[in-house]
């Protein structure tokens, strides 16, 4: 019995030194795919409006000899969480990772070229509010991510185990300016123009702008956008954007916001089947603000219409 028990500590013992030896080199090889990668993060222009769609840039440059596969999870969103701090360093917006289950539209990968930067465009007020005073802010951009070149297929069979997370924070610097609003109609009626194809472009580029000013749409925090958002959601096709629309026309709580989304839901040329459900729950949430306005304007819709029981996290 004491001889048993000393192969067994023995087996313990080496098992527990090839673990440890294995997260080693592991560990070792991440860093080693990660080091030829070089990031930075860029604002579109320095000064914004409050509530304004401010649009990152991130870009990613390969310094090494082979091509890489940079994979930000679930469409292409999930690796990134937010912060804004302001000029005493205290955080006055934050955002933590989003999850999407289901079919997805974003690209979870961007590939990266040896010497050559790979670019992905995000809308800072998916995850933090820009709603915020007059003022020069810190934006702090935290990625967690993985590397296709990393993955590993387990022998004889077709399943492939992800490589190790990397982290990496980016920090950039916005301002928050007076508001103008004449100028910051002008800049939602321009991205409201990219729903038009341009004569001379290709399809492939047109659709490529297009998606990004509809996320700045989206995610747009004044009234003056609901008109813009009401009309975008009547020809999205994208459920989870619809789902993000109807969140920010929540925000805004308006009368026009309610009697847009009534009529959306009254109207049977509009396919809304899959987000039905939010549609209606977003008519109750914007009652919920206490305007008397909008309570008068929805009696009708909430005595023909029960409220759905959520069941999916309202992002």
């Amino acid at each position: 019995m004491i001889i048993k028990l000393k192969w067994l500590g023995w087996f313990i013992t080496i098992t527990i030194i090839l673990v440890s030896l294995n997260s080693l080199f592991t560990n070792a090889y991440a860093q080693e795919a990660a080091k030829f990668l070089e990031w930075s993060i860029e604002p579109s222009k320095q000064a914004f409006y409050p509530g304004e769609p401010v649009l990152l840039t991130l870009n990613i440059k390969n310094t090494g000899s082979q091509e890489e596969e940079v994979n930000f999870g679930a469409d292409g969103i999930e690796a990134f969480l937010m912060e804004i701090r302001d000029s005493n360093n205290i955080i006055v917006a934050k955002g933590g990772k989003i999850q999407r289950f289901g079919f997805t539209t974003g690209n979870p990968f961007l590939m990266v070229t040896p010497g050559g930067i790979g670019q992905k465009l995000i809308v800072l007020n998916r995850w933090c509010s820009t709603l915020l005073s007059p003022g020069q802010y810190k934006v702090n951009c935290n990625i967690e991510y993985r590397l296709s070149s990393e993955d590993k297929k387990r022998p004889d069979t077709i399943v492939i185990k992800a490589g190790p997370l990397h982290k990496m924070q980016l920090a950039l610097d916005i301002k928050i300016i007076e508001m103008d609003k004449q100028e910051l109609k002008k800049t939602i009626e321009g991205l409201a123009d990219f729903e038009v194809k341009p004569e001379k472009q290709s399809k492939k580029d047109w659709l490529a702008e297009r998606n990004i000013a509809r996320e700045m749409l989206t995610f747009t925090e004044s009234e003056l956008a609901v008109p813009y958002q009401l009309q975008l959601l009547r020809v999205e096709k994208y459920t989870w954007r619809k789902r993000d629309i109807i969140n920010s026309l929540v925000k805004s709580e308006t009368l026009e916001a309610a009697s847009g989304l009534v009529q959306i839901i009254e109207d049977p040329s509009v396919y809304n089947e899959d987000v039905k459900h939010n549609l209606i729950d977003g008519v109750y949430r914007l009652r919920e603000n206490g305007n008397a306005e909008i309570i008068n304007a929805t009696e009708e819709f909430v005595a023909k219409y029960k409220r759905p029981i959520r069941m999916e996290p309202m992002d």
